[in-house]
């Protein structure tokens, strides 16, 4: 005797077309979709069905035959490994292009080469200009003010050009600022849908579960469970934007609903610390930035990135097992990777300029340039540029002041001279206070403010031609000696500034307030200019090529991606051509089994046949 029903060959022929129907379902939704952005190909999962117990009429001569197909769901083809490696490059993509961008920036500002004549850039032209209105004062119209016209207007082009730089610069600062602050937003609103994205896939996977046994047994996999894999896809192309903005690690666990139940939980955290959690479940973070204390109203936070409790969309608190409590504070070099990690370190890293407090958070802060570098860099160079011009023109040979700096009062020293030490020549109260210059025209050239003479705090933004020289009442003198002063034929100081225009500098970043004094290669003014395009140009051009790499790997990685993935019109068609073989199969076995029952039961027994 057989163990199988007379009438079970009709279910197996049945359940075979079912599942041949429902994978060219499958195989035609794959096509429709084979442009559809994320998409995911999809597959039937189909299993033997098996029915247990024994007849109580077999023997053990009886061969068990199986019942059919069952189709117990549709699956996405993936691979979890080559998304990992994706994301990964995509971090570092994310970080290098952001990078890329903001030196592409100021490389359309400080690029110097071929802007100005004969393939001399504007501002290393201007240099020059100022140095042979110099050395034509010098050599033929020493003494002659209206030369000396002639060397404040060039001067006044420079003045101009550092302004432009500077504001160009600031421009770009506050521009990458907005977009900083755009990128946090970017990664709240992406944190946000994959909490939705999260909750929705668990209601559609809890109502997919819910199916009863006869309708599993049917081949039904539910419609919530199909829009399931719709939302993963939703979900793929949310997390792979989100990893070029940070980098993240992905987990996927299953949570228990109860009953034996589980669905799968996708928790989102910082690569590498899995106690900075981004997303848990249906819960999620939000990220912030907290200037750091002891820099409260200063111009140049640390951009302290922070994630907050995780929460639902009930408003719901999580308890996550986090250092410092419920805010998670994310520290200058955590990240590593990514666009606002780029974006975090241009706005903060002085490379040279660095203080020892932003070494000790980064020991390679002093070779990590950003936007505030090449700012600091136009500073200095403005800055050493005024104090060569203003010293010459407001001390003596011997270093006596001949004007105060502080209110442009004129200056006698009233010791003796021979027993005067440095300390004595700097200190203000040792002179008396005159009506007329000790040397003709001695005065500050340029000040902070065109309004005023004061030679402090000059920056690229603020240099200015003084008041006093744009109004002829200070001019570049001839001589630094007292004892000359009359003579029109001493012209020492204006050789002396034709020397110091050709001369090699130290530009310090102590002389602009920094704490830890790192070396800055002396140069002249032209040179420090050349260097500081150097330094553009090179990082640009590595910067450039490190992104080329990983851009490349990135891109083959996704093609990796999409060969699993993707939907490929051939494989479908050659499934398609299977499976119409497979259901006209089935259809032939249920004629056949219906044409051997039919002779069973009419063309068997019958008296006369």
């Amino acid at each position: 005797m057989s163990t199988v029903s007379t009438f079970s060959g009709f279910t197996m022929a049945r359940l075979g077309i079912m599942a041949s129907s429902k994978a060219m379902e499958v195989t035609g939704n794959n096509i429709s979709n084979i442009n559809t952005p994320g998409y995911t190909r999809q597959s039937l999962d189909q299993r033997a069905l098996f029915v247990g117990g024994a007849d109580v009429y077999s023997s053990q001569f009886d061969v068990r035959v199986g019942a059919g197909a069952l189709t117990t769901g549709v699956s996405q083809l993936r691979d979890p490994y080559l998304d990992i490696r994706f994301r990964n490059e995509n971090a570092k993509v994310g970080f290098y292009e952001g990078k890329y961008d903001i030196l592409q920036s100021l490389s359309l500002i400080m690029n110097e080469v071929a802007k100005g004549e004969e393939d001399g850039g504007v501002m290393e032209k201007q240099f020059n200009d100022i140095l042979e209105q110099l050395q034509v004062m010098n050599t033929e119209h020493a003494g002659d003010k209206s030369y000396d016209s002639a060397v404040r207007k060039s001067a006044e082009a420079l003045v101009q050009l550092f302004h432009t730089y500077s504001e160009s610069i600031d421009k770009v600062l506050t521009n990458t600022q907005a977009e900083f602050k755009e990128n946090i937003g970017e990664v709240n609103r992406l944190l946000t849908k994959l909490r939705e994205l999260n909750e929705s896939i668990k209601k559609a996977e809890i109502s997919s579960g819910a199916l009863s046994d006869a309708e599993r047994k049917e081949g039904m996999i539910g419609e919530r469970g199909q829009q399931a894999l719709e939302l993963r896809d939703e979900r793929n192309t949310i997390i792979d934007e989100l990893s070029k903005l940070i980098p993240i690690d992905v987990k996927y666990s299953d949570e228990s609903i109860g009953a034996g139940m589980t669905v799968e939980k996708l928790t989102i955290t910082l690569k590498g610390n899995s106690d900075a959690v981004l997303v848990d479940g249906v819960y999620r973070g939000q990220l912030s930035v907290q200037e750091d204390p002891k820099n409260a109203g200063n111009e140049d936070p640390y951009l302290r990135l922070q994630i907050s409790v995780l929460e639902n969309g009930l408003g719901q608190k999580m308890a996550v097992n986090k250092p410092g409590g419920e805010i998670y504070k994310i520290e200058d070099q955590e990240l590593k990777s990514g666009t606002l990690q780029a974006q975090r370190e241009m706005l903060t890293k002085v490379g040279e300029y660095s203080s020892t407090d932003e070494i000790a958070m980064d020991p390679n802060a002093s070779t990590k340039r950003g936007i505030r570098y090449y700012q600091n860099a136009l500073d200095a160079l403005a800055q050493k540029f005024a104090s060569i011009f203003n010293e010459a023109n407001m001390k003596d040979k011997d270093g006596f002041m001949l004007v105060n700096p502080a209110n442009g009062d004129y200056l006698k020293y009233k010791g003796d001279p021979a027993t005067a030490t440095d300390a004595d020549k700097a200190d203000l109260n040792k002179y008396d206070v005159v009506t007329e210059p000790v040397i003709d025209g001695a005065g500050a050239l340029f000040s902070n403010n065109g309004d005023g003479n004061n030679p402090s705090g000059i920056t690229a933004g603020n240099i200015s031609i003084s008041y006093n020289w744009s109004h002829e009442t200070t001019h570049v003198i001839q001589t630094r000696d007292p004892a000359k002063n009359h003579l029109s034929t001493a012209n020492d100081n204006i050789a002396h500034l034709i020397a110091q225009m050709q001369a090699d500098h130290a530009y310090a970043p102590g002389d602009l307030g920094n704490t830890n004094h790192n070396p800055v290669p002396g140069s002249s003014f032209q040179g420090m200019l050349t260097y500081i395009n150097n330094m553009l140009g090179n990082d640009q051009k590595a910067t450039g090529d490190i992104l080329d790499n990983f851009y490349a790997s990135s891109q083959e990685l996704d093609l990796g991606r999409e060969s699993v993935s993707g939907v490929d019109l051939n494989d479908e068609a050659v499934n398609m051509m299977q499976l119409q073989k497979s259901y006209s199969a089935s259809c032939r076995l249920l004629t056949t089994i219906d044409e051997l029952l039919d002779k069973l039961i009419n063309g068997t027994g019958v008296a006369g046949r």
